[in-house]
């Protein structure tokens, strides 16, 4: 039997997560830790929706670069467009990942609470998936409303990100 406390090097590792957030929650870097413990290669697929939204404020390069301290050198994150049809969302995981794999490579899929798990699974996604349970209770969405309650202090990078976000709710 396989013991998922050695680092495997058959499997990649995949994160599909969204990370709205101001910044990454305990949860979020135990997850990236413990995959990156299991695994040689990490690949993270970072949901991105087309408008910014209050469910999408930030954009996939500000996550990016949120994320990006984070990972080791090798490891990689890739947009990974929402689609409303779930069984094309699937198929692009599937896709998405298998374009990953080299010769014998395969992956295994991580997911935290309230994850895309049984969406995968319900279009029969082809990857193994396991779901990590948080190590706090901070949700996205809760993080964002606590968010919009503090008034910024005032940078021209902040001026900017503001001018940014309007901008990109206008187009």
């Amino acid at each position: 039997m396989e013991n998922r406390f050695f680092k495997d090097s058959s499997t990649i590792g995949v994160i599909v997560s969204r990370m709205q957030v101001p910044y990454l929650t305990e949860s979020h870097l135990n997850m990236i830790k413990t995959v990156q413990a299991r695994h040689n290669k990490l690949a993270i697929l970072l949901g991105v929706n087309d408008k910014i939204d209050i469910k999408n404020p930030l954009s996939f390069d500000i996550r990016r670069q949120m994320i990006t301290p984070f990972l080791r050198t090798h490891d990689i994150i890739i947009p990974l467009k929402d689609n409303e049809d779930n069984k094309a969302w699937v198929d692009q995981v599937d896709l998405l990942i298998n374009s990953l794999c080299y010769r014998k490579e395969t992956a295994v899929l991580y997911g935290g609470r309230d994850s895309f798990i049984p969406y995968y699974h319900k279009d029969n996604g082809k990857y193994e998936t396991i779901e990590l349970l948080p190590e706090d209770n901070d949700s996205g969405t809760e993080l964002r409303n606590i968010a919009t309650t503090k008034l910024p202090v005032y940078s021209q990078e902040v001026a900017e990100a503001i001018i940014y976000t309007l901008n990109k709710i206008i187009e």
